[in-house]
């Protein structure tokens, strides 16, 4: 089912408000409304998971899907329709998939972006959308220090 911009923007509003009424506090960019977009998402446990799948699709003001990595020819269906991909970050993460990931978000002119949700501070880490490099690797290692510090807390 395809959305109005206006009634996405509204729906993020929305859930950002819900959200803030909960304790959940937000710090950082809101990912932009009208470009390709990548997120990606630390890996969770337990409830904290079923609320990332519950809340994340509606805090981007685009249509939103979570794609597993290993799905290439998801990637490219939703790249192409101007969606918001929503990737869960893990440690085992398989390098060359995600290096193939963000070569085809150069091709295509998209955003790249991280989000960490933090239970023990009841707070949402946006982080500020980035173009990915011509070199991948350093994307991995930039991604892979901001997921490390949100760990460490």
């Amino acid at each position: 089912m395809e959305y109005s911009k206006p009634f996405l923007i509204f729906r993020r509003r929305l859930a950002k408000t819900v959200l803030r009424i909960f304790g959940w506090k937000f710090r950082g960019q809101d990912p932009p409304t009208s470009k390709r977009h990548i997120i990606f998402i630390n890996d969770s446990k337990g409830a904290l998971t079923k609320k990332q799948h519950l809340w994340m699709r509606h805090l981007t003001a685009a249509a939103s899907y979570f794609i597993e990595l290993g799905d290439r020819t998801g990637f490219e269906e939703k790249i192409n329709q101007h969606a918001t991909i929503l990737v869960k970050w893990r440690d085992d993460v398989d390098k060359n998939e995600l290096e193939w990931l963000l070569i085809l978000a150069r091709e295509t002119d998209s955003r790249i972006s991280a989000c960490a949700w933090d239970s023990t501070h009841k707070a949402i880490k946006f982080h500020s959308q980035f173009n990915p490099s011509p070199y991948p690797e350093r994307d991995i290692r930039y991604l892979e220090r901001f997921f490390f510090y949100f760990r460490k807390i």
